[in-house]
C-alpha cells in the first residue's frame, strides 16, 4: 500500500540523528459500465457494484481490510454510506497491520463512529507459499495508527478467526453479501476453502487489487515498477488465485484506476476547513499526524476509490476483462482466463468531491481530534528561532521560513529529564552524522525541510510529549551538514 519516501532531511541523516509510482498508461476500454442507477445487466459472471435503485434496502457488506491509513479512509467511507449495511470487518493479518493491534485499533475506531456493535476478527498472519511479506519497518504505522491516542480496548466472549465470522455472518444473511476487499484476500480463501458452498451466497467481491496494464507499486528487492505487481495480491498470490477459481462475481479497482486520484495535496487543508463528521475528523487526524500520506511520492486514493466506487460506480471506467494470476501475484489478460470486472480510469475532480462529501457525512466521532498549537521555525542562516501559540503537549502543526538562500530543514527535538537542553547543543556542535548514535535521553518531536532552499515556508507535523522541546536547524548536504539549535520551551500536558 503505501511506498515510502525520503525527504531532504532523510536522505541527510537527520533523521537518524533523533530517531533511533509513477503515472500509468491506460488501456483503451472497449465498454464501460452505465452509471449509478441505471438497469442494465453486468456481464455474466461479473459483480455489478451498483447496490441497486435509490430507496432499496441498503446492501449488505462485510469489509476486509489491512489498515495502512488508505484503509481507514476508506472504512470511514463505508461506514456512513447510507446505502451500505457493514455486517462484519474482517482484518488481514497477511497484510499491513498485525492482528493484536489491527483488532484494537478496528475497535477504537467503530467507538468514534458509535457502531460498535459490529463484529470484528483477524485471519491468519502467514501467506500462502508464494506470499510476499510487507517489509517490517512499513507495519509501524497501521500498527500503531500513526501516533492515534488508542486506550486498550475492552472485548467480551470467544473471539471468532476472519474465516468463522465471515462464514457466520454470510450463513446468517437473508440477502447475498457482497465483500468489500482492501487488503490481501487470505480470509477470503480459508473461509472458502473451510465450505466451499459459502461462494453461492456471495453476491460479489468488490476490490482494490492489482494492476492490469499499469505500473506496479511493488518496489523492492529487486522488483521494479515493469514488473505490475501491487500489494494486496503480491502479499498472497495463491489466495487470489483461489479465490479467482470460484464463481463468485469480481469487480477490481486496480492501480490502471487509482494512478488518475493522487492524494491531493491540499486534502489536509480541505478537511481542516470542516472537519465536524467522524469520518472527515478522522481522515484529518490522520493527515495531520503521518503528513507523507500527501507529501510522499506515489500516494494514491487506493482504497477510498474502492469503497466510493461500491455506491458510486459512474466515478471510473468500467471495462469487462479475462485475466490469469500468475504465481507472483500479476495480473495478465488472457482469452483463457478469469472473467472479471475493472476499473481502467478514475475521474479525479468528480472522486475528490465524493471523497470530501462521504467523509463529511454523519455526526462527530465520540472523541474529537483537537491540535494543541503551532510551532514556527525561522531560519536565516545565522539564527534558529521558534514561536509557538501553545505550551500544551499534544500535535503541533510546524511551519519552517528558511531564508538562508541554501537548501536545509529543522528538527523538533527534545530532552528527557534529568538531561538539558544545552547538553543537546554541545553534542551538536562536533556531530558527524555518519557516526552518530542517537542517545536514549533526545526525544524526536519532528521535522520539516526545504529540499530547495528557495525560502518558501514548509509545514509538517510535531508529536510533543510533556518536557523541554526546542528548534535545531540545519543547513548543507550529506554528509557536510551543520545544526545550530535554538532556544527551547517548556511543554506541559
Amino acid at each position: 500500500m503505501a511506498r515510502r519516501a525520503r525527504s531532504i532531511l532523510v536522505g541527510l541523516g537527520v533523521v537518524a540523528l533523533l530517531a533511533g509510482c509513477g503515472a500509468a498508461t491506460k488501456s483503451n476500454p472497449p465498454s464501460t459500465l452505465p452509471s449509478v442507477g441505471t438497469s442494465a445487466a453486468p456481464t455474466s459472471g461479473v459483480v455489478d457494484p451498483t447496490p441497486g435503485p435509490s430507496g432499496t434496502a441498503p446492501l449488505p457488506v462485510v469489509i476486509d481490510l489491512d489498515l495502512d491509513s488508505s484503509d481507514i479512509a476508506a472504512l470511514s467511507v463505508l461506514l456512513r454510506d447510507p446505502a451500505l449495511e457493514i455486517r462484519a470487518i474482517l482484518i488481514d493479518g497477511t497484510g499491513l497491520v498485525h492482528c493484536a493491534p489491527g483488532l484494537r485499533n478496528v475497535s477504537y475506531l467503530l467507538g468514534q463512529f458509535g457502531t460498535s456493535g459490529i463484529p470484528i476478527a483477524c485471519g491468519r498472519e502467514d501467506a500462502g507459499p508464494d506470499g510476499r511479506p510487507f517489509p517490517a519497518d512499513w507495519r509501524v504505522g497501521p500498527d500503531t495508527a500513526w501516533g492515534m491516542d488508542i486506550p486498550p480496548q475492552v472485548s467480551t466472549g470467544i473471539p471468532e478467526d476472519a474465516p468463522t465470522l465471515l462464514a457466520r455472518i454470510v450463513t446468517e444473511s437473508a440477502k447475498p453479501l457482497t465483500i468489500v476487499a482492501l487488503g490481501p484476500w487470505t480470509n477470503l480463501e480459508d473461509a472458502l476453502a473451510a465450505d466451499p458452498g459459502l461462494a453461492t451466497r456471495i453476491r460479489g467481491i468488490h476490490a482494490m487489487a492489482g494492476t492490469v496494464d499499469a505500473p506496479g507499486n511493488v518496489i523492492i528487492d529487486g522488483i521494479t515498477a515493469d514488473d505490475r505487481l501491487e500489494w494486496n495480491i503480491a502479499a498472497d498470490p495463491s489466495a487470489v488465485a483461489a479465490v479467482m477459481a470460484t464463481a463468485i462475481p469480481i469487480s477490481i479497482v486496480p492501480l490502471d484506476a487509482t494512478d488518475d486520484v493522487p492524494v491531493p495535496t491540499d486534502l489536509a487543508d480541505r478537511l481542516a476547513i470542516d472537519h465536524a463528521a467522524a469520518g472527515a475528523d478522522i481522515a484529518y487526524e490522520l493527515l495531520v499526524r503521518a503528513p507523507g500520506r500527501i507529501t510522499d511520492p506515489g500516494q494514491q486514493l487506493w482504497d477510498e476509490l474502492a469503497a466510493l466506487t461500491v455506491s458510486r460506480p459512474g466515478l471510473v471506467t468500467w471495462q469487462d476483462a479475462t485475466l490469469t494470476v500468475a504465481a507472483d501475484g500479476r495480473l495478465d489478460r488472457s482469452l483463457n482466463g478469469r472473467h472479471v470486472r475493472i476499473a481502467t480510469a478514475a475521474d479525479r475532480p468528480a472522486t475528490e468531491a465524493a471523497l470530501l462529501a462521504a467523509l463529511r457525512t454523519g455526526p462527530p466521532r465520540t472523541d474529537p481530534f483537537t491540535v494543541a498549537g503551532t510551532i514556527k521555525v525561522d531560519w536565516d542562516g545565522t539564527t534558529c528561532s521558534m514561536k509557538t501559540s501553545s505550551a500544551r503537549a499534544g500535535v503541533h502543526l510546524v511551519s519552517l521560513a528558511n531564508t538562508s538562500g541554501k537548501p536545509g530543514g529543522a528538527l523538533i527535538g527534545g530532552v528527557q529529564a534529568p538531561h538539558e537542553w544545552s547538553e543537546l547543543a554541545r553534542l551538536l556542535a562536533n556531530v558527524d552524522p555518519r557516526t552518530f548514535q542517537q542517545p536514549d535521553w533526545i526525544l524526536r518531536g519532528g521535522q520539516i525541510a526545504d529540499d530547495t532552499g528557495t525560502g518558501t515556508t514548509r509545514t509538517a507535523t510535531a508529536i510533543i510529549t510533556a518536557g523541554t522541546y526546542g528548534p535545531i536547524c540545519v543547513e548543507g548536504t550529506w554528509p557536510d551538514m551543520s545544526f545550530t539549535p535554538g532556544r527551547p520551551v517548556t511543554f506541559g500536558d
